[in-house]
């Protein structure tokens, strides 16, 4: 694992979102230049950055045209070095998006693969032999190019899929295996992809459907195979190199190499936070009442499995997919939601404006976002025009998201939730018992949540009593400032203390 890893606390920027420096309405790399030191002092030392690279963003700028460089709207690759230099100047690490299962049908290898005379690129994706063969269960589409045959996609339409080949051969008169050499061209791209970025300066990736490029793969094997290759030979010239996968599986991105793997939004998980307590939902929407025992069961089982494969879990206040966790959750249990966040074993990631309490709105789908449009709406700053994002006088790429919340009101109010969350990150920083791997949680009662790490530890009251703490020796932080009686914790409250 990786040596400044455990240690780090990230932030990830939404590059049309965050800060536009230049009037148009679209945020840009100089912008986010322009608010590196505001993302060292909140103490964030880390910078999760969404895809900047050239694309026609039809799904947000994960369909990539050209991976080697930087889309005009943000600016140009003197921009990106710029930031890169100045986030190292704030001992601020930057990981890039890696779109590594797909391109955009406007990538010129996809383009080169769609014509109907055979050339070295013919073999990058996957065709089937026939326009008019729809074979189930893969996403085949159609009728768009001159080659005659279906080319498969990830997900979009606008996003074929590289051919890293098939585990199982279901149809073997157009499907690759993944052993063929035909396929290797695909994860040679990737390697040389991560290495010219790598060589820029950049501190890693975090790389999009990680588990997505052997198809007909179902228990993964195939798929950790080539990531393990990929990972020792990008590692052996960069050493240094952090990978955080989305993949929300620890015993098999970690078994391959990968340093993090996130916990992602997945109703079964204990990172599921949307709120709503159901049945079937766990995570932190125990706050608003959900299965302890689920969410005890999950957790326990995913930190033992980051312990085994000497890695780590990433945990998310949300992301660009994901409905922003302030939608569902009232100030005092958005706080609780925080001190669990950031004492929990593993990474924390926190979303672009989830400082400041942002909420998601309901906006009709712009390039690719659907429903998670949403949760891209621009950054506020202050209460200048456009909340300090941008003083364009035209339409924003997004509009605001409606509130009065912004960072300089927050920053001034000592009692905000900026101010709340910056003190977390510093007891998170000054306690290396939040980075170490142990980790036992207690039952106290079924609305209690109380785990300890090392000599800390946090008790989180969801339950209309008041709860007895013993052997109380120093308060670290109370969550809304209560004062105890009799060393009594009082309900909705939280408390990390020695």
């Amino acid at each position: 694992m990786n040596s400044w890893l455990k240690n780090a606390v990230f932030y990830e920027i939404y590059p049309t979102s965050y800060k536009d420096s230049n009037s148009d309405g679209i945020g840009d790399l100089k912008g986010i230049t322009s608010k590196l030191e505001y993302v060292s002092d909140m103490g964030f030392n880390a910078i999760w950055l969404n895809p900047f690279y050239k694309s026609p963003f039809k799904d947000g700028g994960y369909d990539v045209s050209d991976f080697f460089a930087v889309n005009p709207i943000f600016g140009t690759m003197e921009d990106f070095k710029e930031l890169l230099n100045k986030a190292h100047e704030l001992g601020v690490r930057i990981i890039v998006d890696l779109v590594a299962g797909h391109v955009s049908e406007q990538n010129e290898m996809f383009q080169m693969s769609a014509r109907s005379e055979r050339n070295e690129y013919s073999d990058m994706f996957i065709w089937n032999n026939s326009v008019w063969d729809l074979e189930q269960p893969y996403r085949l589409i159609s009728g768009r190019y001159d080659r005659n045959g279906c080319y498969m996609v990830n997900f979009f339409s606008t996003q074929p899929a590289l051919n890293f080949g098939f585990n199982e051969i279901t149809h073997p008169k157009w499907q690759m295996s993944y052993k063929d050499e035909r396929t290797f061209k695909a994860r040679n791209f990737l390697k040389e992809v991560m290495k010219f970025w790598l060589s820029m300066g950049v501190d890693g990736f975090r790389v999009d459907m990680a588990d997505s490029l052997v198809k007909n793969d179902h228990q993964k094997l195939a798929t950790m195979e080539i990531w393990e290759e990929i990972i020792k030979d990008v590692k052996s010239e960069y050493p240094e190199m952090v990978l955080v996968s989305e993949w929300c599986n620890p015993d098999q991105a970690l078994k391959c190499g990968f340093d993090c793997d996130f916990v992602l939004d997945h109703w079964d998980n204990f990172c599921h936070y949307l709120g709503r307590a159901t049945e079937s939902t766990i995570g932190p929407s125990v706050l608003n009442g959900a299965r302890q025992d689920a969410f005890k069961s999950d957790l326990y089982n995913r930190i033992e499995a980051a312990k085994r494969n000497n890695g780590l879990l990433g945990i998310i206040t949300g992301n660009h997919d994901c409905p922003r966790i302030a939608t569902h959750l009232d100030d005092t249990k958005l706080r609780l939601f925080y001190m669990i966040h950031f004492t929990l074993p593993g990474v924390p990631f926190v979303y672009y404006g989830d400082e400041i309490g942002m909420k998601h709105i309901d906006l009709p789908s712009k390039h690719g976002g659907y429903q998670r449009t949403g949760e891209r709406t621009p950054m506020k700053w202050d209460n200048s025009k456009n909340k300090g994002f941008s003083s364009y006088d035209g339409e924003l790429y997004l509009p605001l998201d409606g509130d009065d919340n912004n960072v300089l009101d927050q920053i001034n109010d000592p009692n905000s939730l900026l101010n709340y969350i910056k003190k977390l990150i510093k007891i998170r920083k000054e306690n290396n018992q939040f980075t170490s791997s142990e980790f036992y949680m207690y039952h106290i009662d079924d609305y209690v949540i109380s785990y300890q790490r090392e000599n800390i530890k946090i008790v989180i009251n969801l339950s209309q009593n008041g709860v007895k703490l013993d052997n109380l020796n120093q308060i670290i932080m109370v969550s809304n400032n209560k004062d105890l009686e009799d060393n009594v914790l009082l309900p909705n409250t939280g408390i990390i203390y020695y």
